[in-house]
């Protein structure tokens, strides 16, 4: 079942992203986490795009991996970046060629030691272009990226959510959010979202906090929201305690979106998988996210 078929039964999805390593001692790690994850049954895994494409063909080689050997539905993204239209369409058709049916088109950010995005002169400047892109010349289910809390960039919520209705409006079928740690801020945006005209499915997208020193990074690279509420649970405690913490706190905030009627729940597990997997548990254990067993086969006479 693709992922938009899954997000349209009206059940909420649960699913979790990886990353290519940049150096051969992640690789381990990753199938370690790769295995684990496949073991909690998700409805999809998604695999994210290094900037300027530094990791494009670990990327396409990641998501066939996923998708042909542990049988998981996978999302492959895709920026802008340093690609010409040539790139891009070569790109899309070896993902395509290759079985992936879903897309995660984005802008990008910038390649390390650019402080502005730069695109390439034969290629996109938006996201919503390479949307636009993607749906003329392919049969692939397009997601996108939204910023319950604005984009750096934007000028304020209100365009950043005509954005996002341009992205819809160009083929997007669902968005799935940059992290976010105050639910309140995701709601008013999913409001405003709504009154625009935005009808596809908002997952949003959840980051376990390992340790308090990763709140600076958080918020330099998506400009998030850090409440003080959440630095005070976190605590000062030893690393190990941060982590439990970390876990306690993402779940009650999934557990609150699951109560207001969120459409998925996304993992982003920084290739690990010991807080999404404690996280996933959490929930189940309060009934969300059930899995149903496959039916015992019939054995041979």
């Amino acid at each position: 079942m693709t992922i938009l078929a899954k997000l349209d039964n009206g059940t909420p999805t649960l699913s979790y992203e990886l990353f290519p390593p940049k150096n051969t001692g992640g690789w381990a790690t990753l199938y370690a986490t790769m295995a684990e994850i496949s073991k909690l049954s998700p409805d999809y895994i998604s695999v994210t795009y290094g900037a300027g494409g530094s990791t494009r063909s670990k990327t396409i080689d990641l998501v066939s991996r996923i998708q042909d050997e542990l049988g998981v539905e996978t999302m492959a993204h895709l920026t802008c970046v340093g690609h010409s239209k040539a790139e891009l369409r070569d790109i899309l058709q070896t993902l395509a060629d290759s079985g992936i049916r879903n897309v995660l088109a984005l802008r990008g950010d910038p390649p390390k030691g650019d402080k502005t995005f730069k695109p390439h002169p034969d290629g996109f400047a938006h996201a919503s272009d390479l949307i636009k892109f993607i749906r003329a010349e392919f049969a692939l289910q397009i997601g996108c990226a939204f910023y319950p809390e604005k984009h750096m960039e934007a000028s304020d919520p209100d365009t950043d959510i005509d954005y996002l209705k341009l992205k819809q409006d160009n083929g997007a079928r669902f968005t799935i959010s940059q992290m976010f740690f105050d639910n309140e801020n995701f709601y008013r945006f999913r409001d405003k979202c709504a009154a625009k005209g935005v009808t596809m499915p908002l997952v949003a997208g959840i980051m376990p906090v390992l340790s308090l020193g990763q709140l600076a990074r958080f918020k330099e690279l998506s400009g998030c929201l850090i409440p003080d509420s959440m630095v005070a649970f976190l605590g000062a405690g030893k690393p190990e305690e941060v982590t439990q913490r970390g876990v306690e706190f993402a779940t009650a905030q999934c557990l609150d979106l699951l109560k207001n009627g969120i459409a998925g729940i996304h993992l982003y597990s920084l290739n690990q998988s010991h807080s999404s997997a404690r996280i996933t548990e959490n929930l189940r254990k309060l009934g969300h996210f059930q899995v149903t067993p496959e039916p015992a086969k019939a054995a041979k006479p």
